[in-house]
């Protein structure tokens, strides 16, 4: 069942990717075009080559180095996709914005992630699995490792029977 569901999904994501003209995945997309809206109020200046300062109207700045892929906000560095600093630096002085998107985000990986095939399992009856009481089984099954009990851990050890607190 889990072949079978995780074959028609990764063939669902390989056909609908056929014949997009984007650069980038769908969900990078619209995360790309949501940081370009909330950079319409920001003002940039050119500090230097490929660096930047960027202002919003309460008077933050943040330093953008579209060379290195860099902000202040550190968020650009994270998640390696632009924030809405460097995206209104980017537009400011007409540089691609998806040229800032790291390589793991374009649809040519995505579609290289997709292009191996899951073929179906033909002829699963033929299989031969041993019987229990065959010599030849020797697995030995264990039960399942105990999980800790919800809560928060005692801070007091409880004594046994025979045991007694001794006060200093």
């Amino acid at each position: 069942y889990i072949r079978a569901k995780r074959m028609a999904w990764v063939a669902a994501r390989r056909q609908r990717q056929r014949g997009d003209e984007k650069i980038l995945t769908p969900h990078v997309d619209d995360l790309v075009a949501s940081n370009f809206e909330r950079s319409g109020g920001l003002w940039v200046t050119l500090i230097g080559e490929d660096q930047y300062e960027v202002r919003d109207k309460e008077g933050n700045t943040w330093h953008v180095n579209l060379a290195e892929k860099t902000c202040s906000c550190c968020e650009f560095q994270a998640l390696l996709i632009p924030c809405t600093h460097a995206i209104a630096a980017a537009t400011r002085y007409k540089i691609r914005v998806d040229s800032l998107v790291a390589e793991y985000y374009t649809l040519r990986t995505y579609q290289a992630a997709y292009s191996k095939l899951i073929y179906p399992v033909v002829g699963y009856e033929s299989i031969d699995i041993l019987s229990s009481d065959s010599s030849e089984s020797q697995l030995e099954v264990n039960p399942p490792a105990c999980r800790r009990p919800p809560g928060r851990p005692r801070k007091n050890r409880i004594l046994s029977r025979g045991e007694f607190e001794v006060l200093s």
